[in-house]
């Protein structure tokens, strides 16, 4: 058994090279899912591999590789690799990250070069990011324009006058902005169908923008600052996600109210109309703030069948958590998000209940999770407002999930 082993191991090391027998369009694909420092490495391979990996559809670059001892290696590494590039060869993704213990501001003026670089090759997929610990990369409006381009991901990154113009992007389908400062414009493209916004700042102060984007699937906004941007009819809906906790407030602190300059008087639904098309959906705030107002426009939510709601929901007589109920006909699953202490977030004073008008609930529903605090002695009142709207014990199932 022995021999029969070494004359395998003998067979495969005196064989022939199956690896640079596959067809190079194949090789290329495979070069092209490595670190590109890797991938120019495979020169080394044999004389059939010295030049593949100079049409390598992809630019992979991360600063947290063990190749590049400083700022000034990986500039030089991404400067040689793209000059000794074949001129005619496709770029189809670019991904250049660095980490946030590299001095990276003096490079500001290469990284323009190289996002262009991948601009003018066609590439499909842009990711740049310049982890936390850096100011914002400065970029002129319109830098990222391109007909090809279907995915985008960038962090840490700011525009001329805050205006992320990325409307010219006609193929785009995902976008994802993290730590920016950003204007999103009137439009996003038709093609868009995945959007990320998260820890970002919107700008400029004071200006809140009303958003068009037709072909929205899902939708992340959490964890930003300044005034958020409301969305138009989002016909193509299906899933979002708004954490409001900081946004909606914003610079303004009135949403809601008349003294907000941004949305009062206006004569439609600000937010909540937008998102009314979804099937799933998570809707976390520390305030009522614009929902209530939105409410009054009594917005249905006539596809949603799973749902999120914040603490918010509970304020004023539990009205946002009875305004779901009732306007979700074919709902399935409600989660209420109780991470606060009961009585601290919602002002309870004396633990009583009035329902004003009973609430028929949707007759699909299956379950119903509170997530709460820990040794929360209010908790027992969520109860008797559900039960008093029709929504069975039952169905309900109580989680300790955080601590006050």
């Amino acid at each position: 058994m022995a021999e029969g082993l070494r004359g395998k191991k003998a067979a495969v090391a005196g064989g022939e090279d199956r690896l640079s027998a596959l067809p190079e369009e194949l090789i290329h694909l495979v070069l092209s899912l490595l670190p590109s420092c890797q991938a120019v490495r495979t020169c080394l391979l044999a004389a059939r591999w010295r030049t593949l990996w100079k049409s390598v559809p992809s630019l992979r670059v991360n600063a947290d590789d063990e190749a590049y001892h400083s700022c000034q290696d990986l500039k030089r590494f991404i400067d040689s690799f793209l000059g000794r590039r074949d001129p005619t060869a496709p770029l189809h993704e670019c991904e250049v990250l660095f980490d946030h213990h590299r001095d990276t501001e003096e490079f500001h003026q290469d990284f323009h070069m190289w996002l262009s670089y991948a601009v003018s090759r066609k590439a499909r997929l842009l990711r740049f990011e310049i982890l936390a610990g850096h100011d914002p990369l400065q970029l002129p409006a319109g830098a990222l324009v391109s007909d090809h381009l279907t995915t985008l991901i960038l962090r840490c990154v700011q525009f001329e006058d805050f205006s992320l113009d990325v409307s010219g992007c006609q193929s785009l389908e995902v976008l994802e902005m993290h730590e920016c400062v950003i204007n999103i414009g009137a439009a996003l493209p038709k093609s868009l169908r995945h959007l990320t916004i998260r820890d970002t700042c919107f700008g400029p102060q004071d200006t809140r923008c009303l958003t068009s984007a037709p072909g929205l699937v899902s939708l992340q906004v959490a964890d930003c600052d300044g005034w958020t941007p409301l969305f138009k009819s989002l016909p193509s809906l299906e899933a979002a996600l708004i954490d409001t906790r900081y946004i909606l407030n914003g610079s303004c602190g009135y949403c809601g109210h008349e003294l907000c300059v941004v949305c009062h008087r206006r004569d439609d639904c600000v937010f909540l109309e937008g998102l009314s098309g979804a099937k799933n959906l998570e809707l976390i705030a520390d305030y009522v703030m614009v929902y209530r107002m939105d409410m009054k426009w009594y917005p249905t939510f006539s596809k949603l069948k799973t749902l999120l709601l914040g603490h918010w929901c509970m304020a004023d007589d539990f009205y946002g958590l009875i305004y779901f109920l009732k306007n979700s006909p074919i709902l399935e699953r409600f989660t209420l998000e109780l991470y606060k202490p009961f009585e601290h977030a919602y002002g309870i004073v004396n633990g009583t209940y009035q329902p004003e008008d009973q609430v028929l609930v949707s007759k699909h529903l299956k379950a119903f999770e509170i997530n709460h605090v820990k040794d929360d002695k209010w908790i027992h009142l969520v109860l008797k407002v559900l039960d008093s709207h029709g929504v069975h014990s039952e169905l309900i199932k109580f989680v300790e999930k955080y601590h006050s």
